[in-house]
This record gives structure tokens, sequence and C-alpha cells, in this order.
């Protein structure tokens, strides 16, 4: 009994032992993948690389750093001091240094000392000055990148083209995913084929999608010829056009919807799966319509899968871009993605400070819309419990 008992506890530590074990590349994960690409974007957006002159407490490079100066600027030279400087060839030659006060980075005055090599001479009467001239790289906290991105022009229409986006289409999705999803549940003839043909746009990239529905809303595509053809329009109309961001919009959203309510769809299916028919068919036996079905049995027991799927599509809907890029190519409407890539392109402002900025600002956002699902959540439980 007792080499039992021992042989029991020694399993039910190797047990315990799992979680750690998994624990490990689930660490490694967020650290590769999302802790690493966070701390350099935020980086990124709030610092900046600049060249400095540092000041010296003595005239020496070896003695303790009194101040940082920015290049060009103009200080007062208040001593001087020669010192000899031996050459890696043995010759030795003079060097000189001069104590200084000047505005530093933050624009307190700081003295210090500063070799020859980083100044030039711009006044040489009794009260010198010189202009710094040359520094070391080096990468100080800033919030200019932030004022540019606030203060751009498309920023604005780009935040709330994104959040109308997000608006139209989530109701919409979720809509068309939990009917698809009953239809599939029915289990009526062909309901294999149905899950098959919805599941399409799974495969089908952001960018195809796009593409797709482009050619769908130009004017030789396929809605004008079909309205053509049928006698409703005289001659093909521009849907996607400058002064028409009605269209532009519709279109956006009809193509997002096609090409992620399958996602949700998906989702959905395996949250009704997991719901026992035992539940439904007591419903039925009660005499509950299908109305009363489905919003007393079936959507308090799919909330769960509905809240996942509520925050994942609503933070993918504010990373919309490539749909959007390949119907209106992103100048007339713009959303955050889209502004994003266009501070990033080489070919138009170069700038990846704003680019992460723009890309620190939607993981912010999505960041906000998790925490606040999540406790939503958290919240409803608790009610319940102490219902």
């Amino acid at each position: 009994m007792r080499e039992k008992s021992s042989d029991e506890k020694t399993a039910r530590r190797r047990l315990n032992l799992t979680p750690y074990l998994l624990l490990l590349p689930s660490m490694l994960y967020l650290l590769l993948f999302f802790a690493y690409p966070m701390v350099q974007a935020f980086q990124l957006a709030l610092s900046k690389n600049v060249d400095v002159l540092n000041l010296r407490a003595e005239p020496n490079l070896e003695s303790p750093v009194t101040g940082s100066l920015a290049m060009q600027t103009v200080a007062t030279v208040l001593e001087r001091e020669r010192s000899e400087e031996v050459l890696p060839t043995g010759v030795s030659r003079a060097v000189f240094w001069f104590k200084v006060e000047a505005p530093d980075l933050e624009g307190d005055l700081v003295q210090g000392w500063v070799s020859q090599r980083n100044i030039f001479i711009e006044n040489r009467t009794e009260s010198q000055t010189l202009r710094v001239t040359t520094g070391e790289p080096t990468r100080v906290f800033t919030t200019e990148f932030i004022s540019r991105m606030v203060n751009d022009f498309r920023f604005l229409p780009a935040l709330g083209t994104t959040i109308l986006l997000a608006v139209l289409i989530l109701p919409i999705q979720f809509t068309l995913a939990i009917i698809i999803g009953l239809v599939l549940q029915s289990q009526i003839r062909g309901s294999s084929l149905f899950l098959y043909i919805y599941a399409i746009p799974l495969g089908v990239s952001d960018l195809t999608a796009g593409i797709v529905w482009y050619s769908v809303f130009t004017q030789q595509g396929f809605l004008n010829s079909a309205l053509v053809t049928a006698g409703i329009l005289e001659r093909p109309f521009i849907f996607l056009q400058a002064s028409n961001t009605g269209w532009m919009i519709t279109a956006v959203v009809i193509a997002e919807v096609w090409r992620a309510t399958s996602l949700v769809m998906v989702i959905v299916v395996a949250g009704l799966q997991a719901i026992p028919r035992e539940y439904l068919e007591a419903g039925e036996v009660f005499g509950a319509t299908v109305w009363q079905r489905l919003t007393r049995i079936i959507l308090p027991l799919l909330k769960p899968s509905l809240q996942v799927a509520l925050i994942l599509r609503t933070i993918l809907a504010f990373q919309v871009f490539a749909v959007l890029v390949a119907i209106t190519g992103g100048n007339v409407l713009t959303v955050l993605g889209n502004e994003t890539f266009r501070w990033y392109d080489p070919g138009r402002f170069n700038n990846p400070n704003v680019a992460a900025t723009y890309a620190g600002f939607i993981l912010l956002i999505s960041l906000a819309i998790s925490f606040f699902y999540l406790r939503a959540v958290r919240g409803q439980e608790e009610a319940l419990k102490n219902a």
C-alpha cells in the first residue's frame, strides 16, 4: 500500500508540472510575436535618433556627463584649457577644451567641457561663442510623432471611416452568420454542400476580395452589365467615384461582409453544435415558437461563442485595409490601416516613426475593445452568480 501511495504522489507531481511545461512555449510566443513587436513600435513612436554632444565635468572624455547639447546649438565659452593628446604613431599634439554654457535638449542651461573636435568657433572676441557641429547618435523621448499623427489632416477622416465601417459591418455579419448557422443546424438536404459554399471566402485573402468586388462595381463590371442587360439602366452607372463616397462605403461593406462573415459563421456553427438538442426538443414540446426557441434557448446558450466572435471581428474591423484600398484606391476614403501604410511607404512619406504611431494607436484601440468586452462578460457572470 505504501508503494502504491508513493507511486500515486509521484504521478501527481508529474501531472502538476504539465501546466508549467505548456506555459513556456506560450510565453515564448507572446514575447516573440506580441511583446517584442509592440515594444519596437512604441519605441519608434515615442523616441527619435538625434546627434548630441555630451558635456563633461572635466576636460577629458572619461569624466562624467553633465548635460547634452543638440547639433547647431550656440554656446558661450566660459573657460579654455590646453591639453596634450598622444596619437597612435607616438606623436603628441595639442588639444583645446572649452568650458561652455548653453541650453540642453529640454531648454535648461547646462555647463560642461567640450573638445575642439566637436565645435566651430564663431566669435573670437572677449565673449567667445561656438557652435556644436558633431556629436554622438542617441535616442531621446519625444511626442513629436504623436502630434504629427493627431494633426494630420487625414487622421480624423481615417478614424471616422474606420468606426463607421465597424458599425455597419458587424451587425450585418452577425445576423447573416446566425441565419447561416441555423440553416446548417437544421440538417436540411444539402446542408453540407451549403457549408462548403459559405466557407469559400475563408480561403480568399483581403486583397483578392477587394479586387473581386472592385470588378463587380466598376463601370464595365458585372453589376452594371446585369442592370443594363435587364433594362434597369440605360447606360452604366459609375459607382466608384470621388463625388459619391456613399457607394464607395457600400462597396467596401459588401466586400467585407462577404469576406469575413464565414469566419463568424464557423464560430457560430461550433457554438450551435454544443447546444444539446434535448433543450430545443423540450421547447418544442412545451409549445415554444421558432422565435421563442431562438431568443429564449439558442441565443442565451450561444452567447459565449458570440462574445468570442464579437471580440475577434471588432478588432479585425479596425484593421481593415486591403479591401478598401483595392476598391477605392485609399485616396478619397481612408482608414487607419491605410494611413499606417501611407506613412511607412518609401514612395510617399517614408516615415516609420509616424507609421508606428498609427500602428500603436490601432493596437491600443484593439486592447481597449478586448478589455471592455472581457470586463462586460465578467460583469454578467458575476451578476448571474449573485442573482
